[in-house]
């Protein structure tokens, strides 16, 4: 057993001290055993897990889970810090003091008179002429999207795929162009799946194409693939429940062969909640 007393503090650094210190705690002798059995990789993993709870609760309109999710969040951030600290393969102080220089470094428009941005998108010309005059950064000649993480969810992948190449002068001009390359797979997916001498890795590769094709349209107009599809989720989620309550309710029958009755029902609950 640790003796704690637990007290509110009155600033962010202190808050943060506090924290930091808790979590120390755990992960010491007389600590949790539960945490003192975690890496920085599973913690690295329940960070993102957090931060879609977090983007749930901003959704939502929900602060009191954001105020818990965010929390969530920099619990899981010193937790990293911790295990580094305990295993001394990072100096956490010198990666955080990195970090602030190149947060100078890299806006020069915001901490000198050298340059101006007037948009979002001189500032990424910006940034991306320090990482190669300032940083020295240059890309491999024999892997052009080494900088894209191998562990990242496929829809990300192909989401930063689609940006390295962009920032390239590899990309559409025209939104009409972009929708029409969607017609394009789509036609392509329906023509392989109804072949007569049907080929399953085809099917594959051009849903796959069609899928590729359609976060490259969430890319040109704005939207992040993985945060559009987790709406879309959860929107049908919230929306079946509704339906299988009602269908319980009413003795109606969930099968593909009830498909009127079910469209109703879908129908009655998609205007519930758009009220």
């Amino acid at each position: 057993m640790i003796e704690y007393k637990l007290e509110k503090e009155e600033t962010l650094l202190g808050a943060l001290t506090r924290l930091k210190g808790i979590t120390e705690l755990l992960r010491s002798e007389n600590g949790c055993p539960w945490d003192k059995k975690q890496s920085t990789k599973n913690f690295a993993v329940y960070l993102i897990d957090e931060t879609y709870e977090y983007i749930d609760a901003i959704n939502n309109k929900d602060k009191d889970n954001m105020n818990e999710e965010l929390g969530d969040i920099i619990t899981n951030m010193l937790m990293i810090a911790t295990i580094h600290e305990e295993i001394a393969d990072l100096d956490v102080i010198k990666t955080i003091n990195d970090e602030c220089e190149k947060l100078v470094r890299r806006h020069p428009h915001v901490f000198t008179n050298d340059i101006s941005a007037a948009n979002s998108d001189e500032v990424i010309d910006i940034w991306n002429k320090i990482k190669v005059e300032v940083e020295g950064r240059v890309i491999d000649k024999n892997d052009f999207f080494k900088k894209v993480p191998k562990s990242l969810p496929e829809i990300g992948k192909a989401y930063e795929t689609q940006k390295l190449a962009k920032k390239v002068g590899f990309d559409w001009i025209y939104k009409q162009d972009v929708i029409d390359k969607i017609c394009e797979e789509l036609d392509e997916v329906i023509e392989a799946d109804t072949a007569i001498n049907r080929v399953q890795d085809e099917v594959e590769d051009e849903l796959g194409d069609l899928l590729f094709a359609v976060i490259n349209y969430s890319r040109f107009v704005k939207v992040d693939p993985t945060v559009a599809l987790r709406r879309a989720t959860d929107k049908f989620q919230n929306r079946f429940s509704e339906l299988k309550n009602i269908c319980d309710k009413r003795d109606i029958k969930i099968d593909p062969n009830n498909a009127k009755a079910l469209d109703v029902v879908w129908e009655e609950v998609k205007a519930k909640q758009k009220k």
